[in-house]
């Protein structure tokens, strides 16, 4: 009997002390959670505030343009100047009332340099479709130019 009951006692106390030991586990376990999530949370925080910079910095680089009322006769007038910069001839050419077709003819260098001035400095008007066809002699490029803030 007194061997029986010194068997029960060490069983309690060695389940108790199981019990204690994973607690202390289940406590440590809890505070590297509550760890993570915060890390987690402070890291939404920062993606959202990057992307609120993000959005507003674009937005604002995209406002002036969209305040500024362009006409689209002007920056025709403005493009067929600057065709003769680029050494291309102009064909043929017509005007909606937001977007404009060009038929021109030069060298590939000359229709290149063309597109990269369509895409850095006419942020208003949008390449919407082009076309470049082969002669013998110098090539055939097509472009329709669109400006979707009209």
């Amino acid at each position: 009997m007194n061997r029986k009951k010194l068997v029960i006692i060490s069983a309690v106390f060695l389940l108790g002390l199981l019990l204690f030991m994973q607690f202390g586990k289940s406590r440590e376990q809890l505070a590297v959670r509550r760890n993570l999530e915060s890390k987690i949370e402070a890291q939404q925080k920062q993606i959202l505030i990057l992307e609120n910079k993000y959005t507003s910095a674009e937005s604002s680089e995209k406002t002036p343009a969209r305040e500024q009322k362009y006409n689209l006769k002007d920056s025709t007038a403005q493009i067929l100047a600057e065709l003769k910069l680029y050494d291309l001839e102009l064909i043929d050419f017509s005007s909606g009332e937001n977007e404009l077709n060009l038929n021109l003819q030069g060298e590939f260098k000359s229709i290149l340099s063309f597109i990269y001035y369509l895409e850095t400095e006419l942020k208003f008007l949008e390449i919407a479709e082009f076309k470049i066809e082969d002669d013998s002699r110098k090539l055939f490029f097509f472009v329709k130019l669109k400006n979707e803030l009209i």
